[in-house]
């Protein structure tokens, strides 16, 4: 099959599609409004004078005036599937661009967010959602909420994480090492709760001084500064460790050596961080959110919080820490779930029949 994607080509979820897709034998191409370069797909660049994908909304709506550059190139590559992922800007644009039977991936702030902006928003979420070939999901969670728009079905096609990279193998710590870690690997911004793993940490520092706690936290992000400032405020500095941005493999290797993962959003689609740090046999601690609770077994491979409650994660760390027994047993119960629900060769093998199902379709 050839295979065309209208995403970013800067993105590591696109990167993860095409990388998949192309194992399979498939020819894949990507039409994207950011520079970047794929290999294992013929990437095509459309120029809409954005250069980072960060500048105001004003600028993006420069997406929607490529509709000929993106036909033209449709029509030169002549692909068997079209399928566009992020509905406000590559999906309106494909519509808009008149590709029949595209496929649409909603993703997340594209729906939870976008529509509440203004009635004007809502009703080109609307729009897409009519004009879609079909509408694909990667959670239940957010499907639920783009059934506020549209009465049309919605496959629910998970992430999925590759398990030989994520995995208890990864965990290179000795044992007894004196150390007790906690953290996370999440972008700085405010929806993602990293300010209550640290007022947390602090917490349980100042109740239980005599726990060796040590917190990392990985990612970049339009908070960091703030956060930082949050944490030498607390007199923290001595027991937490910023790690910036780093790889996957990288993010496979702290997720293994954490004795208890925080993900502690308010606002998320899918718990992909949860999913990874499973993978790795490593319990989860994470706020009352539908898409996280999807990604995890409550009460087996996950403690489950209100949001902003550190209070509450402090005393849950502390419960793990006093039980290791049960920090290995929510830790396997973790990992067959994932092995069960989310390895990334099943979830693609399922997102490769939906499309050989849509191909024999249209040759009927």
């Amino acid at each position: 099959m050839k295979i065309c994607y209208l995403s970013r080509a800067d993105n590591y979820h696109t990167y993860k599609w095409c990388s998949q897709m192309s194992k399979r034998g498939h020819e894949v191409h990507v039409i994207s409004f950011i520079k970047g370069d794929i290999d294992c797909a013929t990437v095509h660049y459309v120029d809409c004078g954005i250069a980072s994908g960060r500048e105001a909304e004003r600028k993006k709506l420069k997406y929607l005036t490529r509709g000929k550059a993106i036909r033209r190139i449709i029509d030169t590559i002549r692909p068997d599937i079209v399928h566009a992922h992020y509905i406000s800007s590559y999906g309106l644009a494909a519509v808009l661009a008149g590709i029949p039977n595209c496929v649409i991936s909603v993703w997340g702030s594209d729906i939870y967010e976008f529509p509440q902006k203004s009635t004007v928003h809502k009703a080109l979420i609307q729009f897409v959602l009519r004009r879609a070939g079909q509408i694909w999901s990667t959670s239940h969670a957010m499907a639920e909420e783009t059934h506020k728009y549209t009465k049309r079905d919605i496959e629910i096609t998970p992430f999925g994480v590759d398990m030989r990279m994520f995995c208890p193998e990864r965990r290179t710590r000795k044992p007894n090492d004196g150390k007790f870690v906690i953290g996370t690997v999440k972008a700085l911004k405010p929806k993602y709760g990293i300010a209550a793993i640290l007022q947390a940490g602090h917490i349980l520092k100042e109740k239980h001084p005599d726990i060796p706690l040590s917190i990392r936290i990985a990612g970049k992000g339009e908070q960091e500064e703030e956060l930082r400032k949050l944490a030498h405020s607390l007199g923290m500095d001595a027991y937490v460790d910023w790690l910036g941005f780093i790889s996957q493999e990288e993010a496979a290797a702290e997720w293994a050596n954490m004795d208890c993962a925080l993900i502690l959003s308010e606002s998320e689609s899918f718990g992909v961080s949860a999913v990874e740090a499973q993978a790795c046999a490593v319990p989860v601690i994470i706020t009352d959110i539908p898409g996280l609770k999807e990604a995890t077994l409550p009460g087996k491979s996950s403690m489950v919080v209100a949001r902003k409650s550190p209070e509450i994660v402090a005393e849950k760390v502390v419960q793990l820490y006093d039980h290791p027994e049960l920090r290995e047993k929510m830790g396997q119960q973790g990992y067959a779930f994932v092995r069960k629900e989310y390895d990334i060769e099943h979830c693609f093998d399922k997102i490769d029949c939906l499309y050989k199902k849509i191909v024999l379709e249209k040759v009927k």
